[in-house]
């Protein structure tokens, strides 16, 4: 187990990769088969857009607290105070937000199994490691805060706290990157539109 672990974490920026490179040509050269502009498009493409907000303003959140802070201690407020990995919950949210958006439902299972299959892997190996770095006090915060669904209670987040600017804003273009790939979906349906893409095939 501890053997898959480590493979899981080490594959998980190459993986992602190919991933993304899968869903980036079926967005370029696939689309859905019903009518452009029905009920079908507008809940999905809804539903999508309101996901990817909430994922970006959470990741927004959840970087506040960590950046610069994420090697040295172990962070348990903010988000982190209901939930130990609120980045991959929030990506997986934006993820799923995308798979709407993109109106494609071979686009939606790809992500959706991707991240359903692999990313346990990678929380267990990440939970692994800071048990090591951190013992006893990594030990104590899973004892109270959830690894995936968040507690129903309140944050706790603190009058005051120390951000660190450079490290947030370096960080920041990676909480927007959902909100990139939206706007790239629409860029691309138009240039399907206007037969500047073609469309190689149509997903039931």
């Amino acid at each position: 187990m501890e053997k898959m672990l480590f493979i899981a974490a080490k594959l998980r920026v190459p993986l992602t990769r190919i991933v993304a490179i899968v869903i980036l040509l079926l967005i370029l050269f696939t689309t859905h088969s019903w009518k452009q502009d029905n009920i079908i498009d507008i809940v999905m493409e809804t539903c999508g857009l309101l996901l990817i907000t909430l994922c970006s303003f959470g990741r927004l959140w959840a970087l506040m607290y960590i950046s610069g802070y994420k090697s040295d201690q172990v962070i348990s407020v903010g988000p982190y105070s209901i939930v130990r990995h609120p980045l991959y919950v929030f990506s997986f949210i934006g993820a799923i937000g995308i798979g709407l958006a993109s109106e494609n439902l071979l686009i939606f299972a790809i992500i959706a199994v991707f991240y359903i299959c692999y990313y346990p892997f990678t929380i267990l190996a990440e939970e692994k490691k800071l048990t090591s770095k951190f013992g006893q006090a990594y030990i104590d915060y899973m004892k109270c805060t959830p690894r995936i669904l968040p507690k129903l209670t309140k944050p706790n987040n603190p009058v005051i706290y120390h951000v660190k600017p450079d490290k947030y804003i370096a960080n920041f273009a990676d909480a927007m990157w959902f909100v990139w790939i939206f706007i790239l979906l629409h860029f691309v349906e138009r240039l399907q539109q206007m037969a500047v893409l073609p469309v190689i095939f149509k997903i039931p």
